[in-house]
C-alpha cells in the first residue's frame, strides 16, 4: 500500500507484523512502582537524585528496557517527531452558516454571548476584566492563576471597548476573555512552567498563538497554573498551589493543564490555551466538564515558546463549549510561516464556518482496550457509542487487535520522560521532590532505548496509516481516562506525592494520540456515581481531521440523554450576570 498523495511525510501505510501472539492482545500492564508522599518523599528523592545506580535500578523496574527483546523495530527508521501534513484542507473554507446558528447548550456562556452582551450595551470588556481580576484575587480562584498583570488586561479590555463604542470590533473574540497556560510566552508575563524556575522573564516575543488571539481583541485575564513541568496527571503542585475541581472540590481538576480546565469549568472564562503531551488537555478537559483537542502534531505553532517534549506535545485549546473550541482552534491553528511544520499546514476553516458531521460515519473500537475502565465509566461510554450508531448513522468498526498497544505506551513513556530530562539541562535541583525522582529516571535513558522507543512510534504510525488506508474516515473511540479524577489527600498538598501506578493507569487511553500526533477530542457523556465528576468519551482521528472530530463530537452532543446532559459544577461564576446587571 501506497502513502496516499494528499499528504506530506505521511507513514507507509504497513500493518505492524507480528511475530508473538501476546502483542495481540490485551495486557494490563503490571503497576510496581512505590507511592511516596511527605517526609518518605522528600529523603527518597534526594537518593534517587543524588545516586545514579538508584535511578537506574528504578528505570528497570519500570520496565523501559523490554523494546531492546522486540526483534521487529529493527528495520524501522526512527521517528523523533510524528508530523504529518495534509496538502489541502479536508472541507470548504466556509459554508456560509455561523458556527453559532441552530440550538445551543446553554449551560455555560459562548463567546457569542460575550459578543451580544457588548454589542448590545448591556456590559462592556473593562466591567468584565474588572469583575474578573477582582474575583481571581481570592480562593478558590486564586490557586489557578500564577501570574496577573491587571494593567495589560486592562489596557486590552479598554482598547476592546473603545472598538465597541466605535462599531467597529474586530471580530468573534472580541473582548471575550481567555487565559493561557504557563509554558506558553506571553510578553509581559513571566513562564514558569509551574516551577519555583523562571524559564522566560516576559521581555521576549509574545508565541505566535497567543498572537493570534490578541490580534482578535480577545483579552487575556492571566497565566495559569500547571503540574509542575507537565509531568503528571493531577495538577497537584506544591510551589504554585492546587486548584480544585469545580465539580467537587475534593478531587483534582486533572493536569498538566489543570488551571486552563479550572478557568473554563467554574465559568470565569469560555476558553483556554492549553497544552498536552500525555494526556494534559483531554483529562482536565474531561475531568472538569468541558471540551479539548489535541491537535495534530506541529499544526499549532507556539514560537517562541520552548517544548520541553517537542516529540509529543502540542498546544491546543480547552473551551466550554464546542462551538468555542472549534472557533478558537481555527484562530490558533493559522499557519506561522516561520514555523517549518506550521507553515506547511493548509489555512483552517473560517473562524465561525460551522460544525458539519464527518464525510463518513465510522467508529472503530478495540474492545479490551475500550473496556479497561471501570464499568460506572465503560457504560456510559458504550451507551454514547450506542446513541452514535443508532440515531446518528454511525457505523462501528470491531478491529480485531491493536498490537503494540502496551509497548507503544512504554515507548512513550520513554519519549517524554526523556525529552523532559533533557530540557531541565540535566539538573533536577530546582524542582519538587517528584519530580526529582520522575526526572532523575527519564535521565538514565540510553541513546538505543530513545532510538528504540522511537522505531517503536514509527511502527505504530504505520499501523495506524494502513487502519485509515482500510478505512477512511474512521474514528477510533475510547473513555478518555478510566479514572474519574483523584482525590485530594491534604498531606500531598505540601510537598508533592509520586504515584507513577495510578499516572501510568490514568494515561492508558490519551497517550497514543500524542506519540503518533493525531488529532483526539475529549466530549463528556455523564457523571461519576461516585463522585459526581464527568466522564468523557474520546475520539482519535486521523491526521490533520480536526474538523472531523468537531463534527463527531456534536453528533455526541445531540445524542445526550437527560441524565447525561451538561451541568454546572459546585464552581460556577456567572461572568455576565455579575459583570453586567440591566443598564
Amino acid at each position: 500500500m501506497s502513502p496516499p498523495s494528499s499528504y506530506f511525510d505521511y507513514p507507509e501505510p504497513v500493518e505492524a507484523p507480528v511475530t508473538n501472539k501476546e502483542v495481540t492482545m490485551y495486557r494490563p500492564v503490571p503497576l510496581n512502582n512505590p507511592t511516596l508522599s511527605g517526609l518518605p518523599l522528600t529523603i527518597f528523592s534526594k537518593i534517587v537524585s543524588s545516586f545514579g545506580p538508584v535511578a537506574n535500578y528504578l528505570w528497570h523496574n519500570a520496565g523501559f528496557g523490554a523494546l531492546r527483546h522486540i526483534d521487529v523495530l529493527q528495520p524501522y527508521q526512527t521517528r523523533y517527531e510524528p508530523v504529518v501534513i495534509p496538502r489541502s484542507p479536508e472541507s470548504p473554507v466556509s459554508d456560509g452558516i455561523s458556527i453559532f446558528s441552530g440550538t445551543l447548550d446553554r449551560t455555560f456562556y459562548t463567546s457569542a454571548d460575550y459578543i451580544a452582551a457588548y454589542t448590545s450595551g448591556r456590559t462592556t470588556p473593562t466591567d468584565v476584566a474588572f469583575y474578573l481580576l477582582n474575583l481571581i484575587k481570592h480562593p478558590p480562584h486564586s490557586l489557578a492563576f500564577v501570574d496577573v498583570r491587571e494593567d495589560l488586561t486592562l489596557e486590552a479590555a479598554t482598547q476592546s471597548t473603545i472598538r465597541y463604542a466605535n462599531g467597529t470590533p474586530n471580530g468573534p473574540l472580541d473582548g471575550v476573555p481567555y487565559v493561557v497556560k504557563d509554558e506558553v510566552d506571553v510578553h509581559g508575563y513571566k513562564t514558569t512552567c509551574g516551577s519555583a524556575r523562571i524559564f522566560a522573564n516576559g521581555e521576549g516575543e509574545t508565541s505566535w498563538t497567543v498572537k493570534k488571539l490578541q490580534q482578535t481583541g480577545a483579552v487575556n485575564i492571566g497565566i495559569v497554573n500547571m503540574h509542575e513541568l507537565g509531568s503528571d496527571i493531577t495538577n497537584n503542585n506544591p510551589v504554585k498551589g492546587t486548584p480544585r475541581n469545580p465539580y467537587n472540590t475534593s478531587y483534582y481538576t486533572g493536569g498538566s493543564s489543570g488551571g486552563s480546565a479550572y478557568a473554563v469549568g467554574s465559568g470565569l472564562v469560555p476558553f483556554a490555551v492549553a497544552a498536552d503531551g500525555g494526556g494534559s488537555v483531554r483529562i482536565p478537559a474531561s475531568w472538569c466538564g468541558v471540551y479539548g483537542i489535541k491537535t495534530s502534531h506541529g499544526r499549532i505553532s507556539s514560537r517562541p515558546s520552548v517544548s520541553s517534549t517537542p516529540g509529543n506535545g502540542v498546544v491546543g485549546p480547552i473551551a466550554a463549549t464546542l462551538q468555542d473550541l472549534a472557533l478558537v482552534y481555527r484562530v490558533m491553528s493559522e499557519p506561522d510561516p516561520h514555523e517549518p511544520s506550521s507553515a506547511a499546514f493548509p489555512i483552517p476553516r473560517a473562524p465561525l464556518a460551522s460544525i458539519v458531521a464527518p464525510p463518513r460515519k465510522l467508529l472503530g473500537i478495540w474492545k479490551p482496550w475500550f473496556n479497561d475502565a471501570p464499568e460506572s465509566i465503560t457504560s456510559l461510554c458504550n451507551a454514547a457509542v450506542d446513541r452514535l450508531v443508532t440515531n446518528a448513522g454511525y457505523e462501528l468498526i470491531e478491529l480485531p487487535t491493536i498490537p503494540y498497544l502496551n509497548e507503544g505506551r512504554l515507548a512513550h513513556a520513554i519519549s517524554i520522560m526523556t525529552e523532559m530530562g533533557v530540557f531541565t539541562t540535566a539538573d533536577v535541583s530546582p524542582y519538587n521532590a517528584a519530580n526529582k525522582i520522575f526526572l532523575s529516571i527519564g535521565l538514565q535513558t540510553s541513546a538505543l532505548d530513545f532510538a528504540l522507543a522511537n522505531k517503536m512510534r514509527n511502527l505504530l504510525m504505520s499501523h495506524f496509516a494502513a487502519l485509515w488506508q482500510k478505512y477512511p474516515g474512521m474514528i477510533i473511540v475510547t473513555p478518555t481516562s478510566p479514572v474519574p479524577s483523584i482525590e485530594i489527600l491534604e498531606e500531598h498538598l505540601a510537598v508533592g506525592v509520586s504515584d507513577m501506578n495510578t499516572s501510568l493507569k490514568t494515561i492508558r487511553h490519551v497517550f497514543l494520540a500524542n506519540f503518533i500526533g493525531t488529532p483526539s477530542l475529549t466530549v463528556g457523556v455523564g457523571y461519576a456515581k461516585e463522585n459526581g465528576i464527568p466522564i468523557g468519551l474520546m475520539g482519535l482521528a486521523e491526521w490533520g481531521k480536526e474538523e472531523d472530530l468537531f463534527g463527531w463530537g456534536k453528533d455526541v452532543d445531540e445524542g445526550l440523554t437527560s441524565s447525561s446532559r451538561r451541568r454546572r459544577g459546585e464552581i460556577w461564576v456567572d461572568v455576565l450576570g455579575g459583570a453586567g446587571g440591566p443598564k
